[in-house]
């Protein structure tokens, strides 16, 4: 049974030992896909809602760039290559996660991130002034929680090590997906 207030108190607050926690649930990858799936989309959602909400539904920003299919399959896509490459570049550097390990941290990162989008478009939507900074505070929060969950799922038992690579194969990853996208002509 997996206590969802106790591995969401502790990735806020201790992402180290809350990556420890999620993995020991072992999960199937089956289990992870899906949870990384529907917090893809409910983002998604969220993010094209707030789009529309915000210019009275005018195409403007994102609505006029992708349709939501295409930005969530983007999204879901980067995110997987940048789990290989974290995997691989992980590796590199001595480190013992897997890619299983590293899309299962990874996929709870964007259900956190998730909770952070929500709070931050409520704080928009109220006290718009506010938002900017706060934004910027959960940006640097996410940041800290993501590097964590890769020295945990890594077990380098160093936040500089995990920061490298977090680094490396999130780089990698983008460069990877931008040569692949401008090869087979994508978007």
């Amino acid at each position: 049974m997996i206590d969802l207030r106790n591995l969401m108190r502790l990735s806020l607050f201790d992402p180290r030992q809350g990556a420890g926690l999620l993995l020991s649930y072992q999960l199937s990858t089956e289990a992870v896909f899906y949870l990384f799936a529907a917090s893809v989309c409910v983002s998604t959602a969220m993010m094209f809602g707030m789009q529309i909400l915000l210019t009275n539904g005018e195409a403007a920003g994102l609505i006029a760039v992708a349709s939501p299919w295409m930005f969530a399959l983007l999204v879901a896509g980067m995110t997987m290559m940048v789990c290989g490459t974290i995997s691989w570049t992980g590796q590199k550097f001595e480190g013992t996660g897997d890619f299983r390990a590293v899309f299962t941290v990874m996929a709870w990162l964007q259900v956190l991130q998730l909770v952070f989008q929500a709070a931050s478009y409520l704080l928009m939507l109220s006290l718009p002034a506010l938002a900017a900074i706060v934004q910027l505070g959960t940006f640097l929060w996410s940041l800290w929680i993501f590097v964590a969950f890769i020295d945990r799922a890594h077990e380098f038992n160093s936040m500089g090590k995990a920061a490298l690579v977090a680094f490396l194969g999130s780089s990698l990853g983008v460069v990877v997906i931008v040569l692949f996208i401008s090869l087979f002509g994508f978007m």
